[in-house]
C-alpha cells in the first residue's frame, strides 16, 4: 500500500519486500614473480630424480614422482614455494557462490528479517586474496536506498538498517556460521575481514573488503549473514539488490 509520497500513513499497512541476487567475479591478470636477473629468468626448476606428468593406459591415467624428499608449502616472511615434481606452476584463484537468490519476503517494522548465503574461495601460488563487495545496497523501484550500516553495530528492530557479517550469530536470532577451512586449518587460512568478523555486529559499505587470506590457501567456505530492518517511515515498495562479490589475488 502506498500513501502520499510512498510513506506509511498512520494506521495504514506498509508493504516492503526484499530480494537479493548474488553475483561473483574474479579479478586476475597478475602472476607470481619468477626468479630472474638482468641476464636470466627461471620460470620453473626442479632438483631430484624426476617423475612423469602423464602416465596413461587404456584404463588408467596417473602422475608420478620419484624421490621427492620435501613436498608441499614452505615459506618465510618474504617468499614461499611449493615442492614436488608434479606441482603445477600455474596460479589459481577460485570463487564459488552456492546460493544466488535470496527472498526476504515482506518486512515489518517490529521484527528483524535475516537470511544467509554461502560462497567459497581457494587460492594457489599467490600471497593470498581479498574479497570485496560491490553494490550500493537494497533499492526500491522509486530509487530509494535502504540505509546501509556504515559502522559495525548490533541489529535494532524499528530502525532502518541493512548489514551483514561472515560469522556465527546469536542475535537477533541464531544464524550464520564462522568460516570453515577445507580440508583443515593446517591448509586453509581464509578469514572474515575487520567489520565483518564480530558476532552479532553487522555492517555494509560498498567497496569494503569482507574476507581475506594473507597466504596461498586451500578452500575456505564463508556464510554471509544478512539483516534487514525497516522503520515505520521506510518507503513502501519492492527492494532489490544485485550483490556483486569480487575475489582478487594478491602477490
Amino acid at each position: 500500500m502506498r500513501v502520499g509520497n510512498n510513506y506509511l500513513a498512520t494506521n495504514a499497512k506498509q508493504m516492503v519486500s526484499m530480494a537479493i541476487v548474488i553475483v561473483c567475479t574474479i579479478f586476475t591478470g597478475v602472476s607470481a614473480q619468477s626468479p630472474e636477473s638482468s641476464s636470466y629468468r627461471v620460470d620453473e626448476y626442479f632438483i631430484g630424480p624426476g617423475g612423469e606428468n602423464d602416465t596413461s593406459s587404456a584404463n588408467y591415467d596417473a602422475r608420478a614422482s620419484l624421490g621427492d624428499t620435501g613436498i608441499g608449502n614452505s615459506k618465510s616472511a618474504s617468499y614461499q614455494l611449493y615442492g614436488g615434481f608434479t606441482t603445477t606452476n600455474d596460479p589459481h584463484l577460485e570463487l564459488t557462490v552456492t546460493a544466488s537468490f535470496i527472498d526476504f519476503g515482506e518486512l515489518d517494522a517490529s521484527t528483524t528479517e535475516v537470511a544467509t548465503a554461502d560462497f567459497s574461495v581457494r587460492s594457489y601460488l599467490s600471497s593470498g586474496y581479498s574479497v570485496t563487495t560491490s553494490s550500493p545496497g537494497p533499492v526500491n523501484e522509486d530509487g530509494y536506498l535502504l540505509s546501509p550500516i556504515a559502522t559495525s553495530t548490533t541489529s535494532a528492530s524499528g530502525v532502518e538498517q541493512f548489514g551483514m557479517n561472515l560469522v556465527a550469530n546469536t542475535s537477533p536470532t541464531t544464524f550464520g556460521l564462522n568460516p570453515v577451512q577445507i580440508p583443515s586449518t593446517d591448509y586453509s587460512y581464509g578469514s572474515a575481514a575487520t567489520g565483518y568478523s564480530t558476532a552479532n555486529n553487522f555492517q555494509y559499505n560498498d567497496g569494503d573488503t569482507v574476507a581475506e587470506s594473507s597466504q596461498s590457501t586451500g578452500q575456505t567456505d564463508y556464510t554471509i549473514s544478512y539483516i534487514m530492518n525497516i522503520s515505520p517511515n521506510t518507503p513502501a515498495g519492492v527492494y532489490n539488490m544485485t550483490h556483486l562479490i569480487i575475489a582478487t589475488p594478491t602477490f
